[in-house]
């Protein structure tokens, strides 16, 4: 339930912050401070948020009530600071807010650090990938542009002009079926390494998550 709780401030507070406002005129209406607060912190929202809620709502005629707005602001660090929000945070590469207090801030970022771990290690994996689709349609490209060009029926400059850029064809073609096989020798590795890297993380983020 706890965990569905945070999911539910997250998704209100990107709604209030989809916008320009850093709230929108139906939060100032409904005047739910304490759960507006815990919302934003829950996301990273520094403390001093506070001054654009007073900003937009202001704007509306509306006062908030800035004491239940702190007061579930802090309640928010709990939702935020947590090693599995950093877990998290860090395995989408998403950055991270400096909100959490010395005694939270820890273990959080020991979280962030593994999740980004994994990450790291996932982005390598995927930028080969997608290096092999280049280089798998560059070779496709060369073969068919081989396939496609034929010196017989031309003669003296021209068929020796053609011969030329068949020759460089063939170079290129060889290159980049070189660089593919390269290219995909060095997924096979990366792969294995980030199943032993998520392995190895996963286990230590358990380790830690169970100590908090």
């Amino acid at each position: 339930m706890k965990i569905l709780f945070g999911m539910g401030l997250v998704a209100l507070a990107a709604t209030g912050l989809a916008g320009c406002a850093a709230v929108s005129k139906e939060q100032c209406v409904a005047g739910d401070w304490s759960e507006l607060g815990e919302a934003h912190a829950s996301v990273g929202k520094a403390a001093n948020y506070l001054d654009e809620v007073v900003k937009s709502c202001g704007k509306h005629g509306i006062t908030p009530d800035t004491t239940a707005y702190r007061s579930g602001w802090h309640r928010g660090l709990q939702n935020y600071c947590t090693p599995l929000n950093g877990f998290t945070l860090g395995k989408q590469n998403k950055s991270k807010s400096p909100i959490c207090p010395p005694q939270m801030a820890g273990g959080f970022n020991e979280g962030y650090r593994l999740g980004f771990t994994i990450w790291s290690a996932r982005d390598r994996v995927e930028r080969v990938e997608s290096e092999i689709r280049s280089l798998e349609s560059r070779s496709y490209d060369l073969s068919e542009e081989l396939d496609e060009l034929s010196c017989k029926d031309k003669k003296g400059k021209e068929r020796k002009k053609c011969r030329r850029k068949r020759k460089r064809l063939h170079s290129d073609l060889h290159d980049a079926e070189a660089d593919l096989s390269s290219a995909r020798f060095d997924l096979e590795r990366l792969r294995t390494e980030y199943d032993y890297t998520a392995a190895r993380i996963n286990a230590e983020a358990s380790y830690l998550f169970s100590r908090r």
